[in-house]
């Protein structure tokens, strides 16, 4: 970011500039320098029930929430800290500490580029505007993630596996989350999470800052406000109208208002039309301060929904419902998000979660089955990288070996948490299915002859079965065996049973030809690029048997 806009100083300094920045802080994976997160272990040693009251303290002290705020009781299915063991407690501390160190290290970076502004004397024309995207994740689960790519892929990871890894915590080779007790304190004093439609879901941070335009410093505005009012705002900041039509194509209402009033005067009226919610079947409706909100319980008909209503004005983490003593407020506030669902494209209602995930998955590549990549192609990002979950695949490498041998990767997808990986090493052909950083390696039995070759490794699936049920998930649908062998040439060179695989998914890193770019897949220092001559890599799927789309929901779902 600060590149782009020295570049830009450097060659437009007069042209007005736009920049979007999104950290991965503080979304799973939580990663950090490892003084970071360490330093904060005994800050977090209290638990999350001291730490709720403490957070609640410093917000009413610093104006964040009303004087009166209440703690609304722990999340369904929090256990209270002094209930845990030393274990989970020692886990579940450091599991903190990285979440916390890592946005320590995203607050540091923010520091380096206001500091690039100041310098560059762009900072007093720079409105800037730190938010986040929803509430703190529920994808940890009640136990948090050491790695969440193998129990994504059904390899458990038990309290024993998280404990003696936890100084890898936060590591390269881990995709760490925090339980369900942290991700409640995230949220304090709001209930529930990500994907919810209480506050614990969709109430976010708002800071903005624009020294020659707005004049307060260090004040709070509490009036409601939504995203869909950035954009108005934002406009009316710059003085801009939203054109009709762009490319003689009509353009969509700009739904919102603008916040140019508040940001002048905090007794400004907030926002006056009404704003709805919904996700999973999940709903909610905010207007003239109260809000009426349905958890939707999966399976269950839409009409069997207890919808609850709360007076945010003088009620901020929704703790008292008026349901029962206002019906009248609450059909009517039912009744417009109704309308307000209607108005906006959210009906008909889908609570399906498994299968809208499963029906993305396959829509994502059609019915294609082969892959050519010639060598010096670039990055392939995951989401359009082959999908090899669920199917049988053979990967075939055209390479030249020169007569010294060779060494490298010949093609690569994934990372240290997860992946796969087709690679020369000490002169033998190598393949490495990491699931969850448990390497299932299959080394070829002789060595690599020189001259031009065809290497290779083959996939083979047995019929599709279904798993005992699973917690959370109940019956999976899996492979009934893993087979892989590797070729060179026309002849087996190698072959494994795997214990696991890729049911979920294959990795949230792309895929690269003849070098492993970032974090390194298998037993290699990146980019470990092929030292022979190659020249593509062929990759053939069979047709894609059934995918569990629960399994897949619950992975995409941790990377939202």
């Amino acid at each position: 970011s600060i590149r782009m806009l020295a570049d830009h100083r450097a060659d437009a300094p007069d042209a007005p500039w736009l920049l979007w920045l999104a950290f991965g802080a503080c979304h799973a994976p939580h990663q950090a320098p490892q003084e970071l997160i360490r330093a904060y272990d005994a800050t977090f040693a209290h638990g999350w029930d001291v730490e709720r009251a403490q957070r609640l303290a410093r917000q009413k002290t610093l104006g964040l929430v009303p004087p009166d705020t209440e703690l609304p009781p722990r999340n369904d299915g929090v256990p209270a800290w002094d209930s845990l063991g030393e274990a989970e407690r020692r886990v579940f501390t450091r599991l903190q500490s990285a979440y916390a160190a890592m946005l320590e290290h995203a607050d540091a970076q923010i520091g380096r580029l206001l500091q690039f502004l100041r310098d560059s004397g762009q900072a007093d024309d720079t409105l800037v505007l730190v938010l986040s995207d929803n509430g703190a994740s529920q994808e940890g689960g009640p136990l948090g993630y050491v790695n969440a790519m193998g129990p994504y892929n059904l390899r458990p990871e038990d309290m024993a596996e998280k404990l003696r890894r936890i100084d890898d915590i936060g590591g390269p080779d881990t995709h760490s989350n925090f339980p369900h007790g942290w991700a409640m304190a995230a949220n304090t004093p709001l209930k529930r999470y990500k994907q919810n439609t209480h506050g614990g879901g969709i109430r976010d941070p708002l800071v903005m800052a624009w020294p020659r335009g707005i004049a307060a410093r260090g004040e709070l505005r509490h009036p409601f406000c939504h995203a869909s009012d950035l954009v108005p705002t934002l406009l009316d900041l710059c003085g801009v109208a939203p054109p009709a039509q762009i490319a003689g194509v009509a353009q969509l209402p700009i739904t919102g208002q603008s916040l140019r009033a508040t940001l002048a005067d905090p007794a400004a009226p907030g926002r006056s039309t009404p704003q709805y919610f919904e996700m999973f079947g999940h709903r909610g409706i905010w207007s003239e301060g109260w809000k009426a909100v349905a958890y939707h319980p999966p399976g269950t008909p839409f009409d069997a929904d207890r919808w609850e209503l709360y007076h945010l004005e003088r009620d901020f983490a929704e703790n008292h419902d008026h349901a029962d003593a206002e019906p009248e407020r609450l059909a009517a506030m039912k009744a417009l998000w109704w309308r307000e669902a209607e108005a906006n494209q959210v009906l008909p209602l889908d609570e399906r979660f498994g299968a809208r995930f499963a029906e993305n998955a396959r829509r994502a590549q059609g019915a294609r089955s082969r892959f050519v990549f010639h060598a010096g192609m670039g990055h392939l990002p995951t989401d359009v990288a082959p999908d090899v979950r669920a199917r049988s695949y053979r990967i075939e490498a055209d390479v030249d070996i020169p007569a010294g041998g060779a060494e490298g990767v010949l093609i690569a997808h994934g990372d240290a948490t997860s992946g796969y990986s087709l690679y020369l090493q000490d002169g033998h052909l190598v393949h490495d299915l990491n699931i969850g950083g448990l390497h299932q390696l299959v080394r070829s039995d002789r060595p690599v002859p020189p001259g031009r070759q065809r290497l290779g490794f083959r996939m083979d699936l047995g019929p599709m079965v279904q798993t005992p049920p699973l917690p959370g998930l109940g019956r999976v649908t899996v492979p009934s065996s893993r087979r892989g062998s590797l070729w060179i040439g026309d002849a087996p060179a190698g072959e494994i049973v795997f214990k696991t695989g890729f049911t979920s998914l294959i990795s949230w890193s792309g895929l690269d030809i003849g070098r492993d770019r970032a974090s390194p897949v298998s037993h290699y220092a990146a980019p470990f690029a092929f030292s022979g001559r190659l020249f593509q890599v062929t990759l053939t799927l069979a047709p894609q048997q059934e995918l569990d789309g629960t399994a897949i929901g619950n992975a995409e779902m941790a990377r939202q």
